[in-house]
């Protein structure tokens, strides 16, 4: 695989992702984002993938909206590294959370695909 076919299919795993998270798709969100993924919030809460499971399949956790731009994506060895621009709308519990963020949300390439194991968001104004 080139180097440009490795950082097309980190973005293709992403917006993978991304539509898994959209329409509440747990199994393909599981194929995605490995079981060792730590989440840190713009607000500063982490999460687990089990987290996020429990809460969707709880129905307390639900995204709403979640368009990413601005794009760039860095490879090194089995590691993917995407930082990006997020406009997103998402309900956990009785909270509903919107606006921009930026994220840096790193992949490990395992048994043929990118993993998501981590995410870190900054909110921006």
């Amino acid at each position: 695989m080139t180097d440009a076919d490795r950082h097309a299919s980190l973005i293709a795993a992403h917006e993978t992702r991304l539509k898994a998270l959209l329409a509440g798709d747990l199994e393909v969100l599981k194929t995605v984002v490995g079981e060792d993924m730590v989440f840190v919030s713009s607000f500063g809460g982490t999460s687990t993938r089990a987290d996020v499971v429990a809460g969707f399949n709880a129905g307390t956790m639900q995204i709403l909206r979640m368009d990413a731009s601005d794009i760039s994506t860095r490879i090194y060895g089995d590691i993917g590294i995407l930082i990006y621009k997020a406009n997103a709308k998402m309900r956990d519990g009785e909270t509903t959370v919107e606006g921009m963020t930026r994220s840096t949300t790193v992949y490990a390439f395992r048994d043929g695909g990118w993993q998501m194991i981590s995410q870190h968001q900054s909110r921006i104004e």
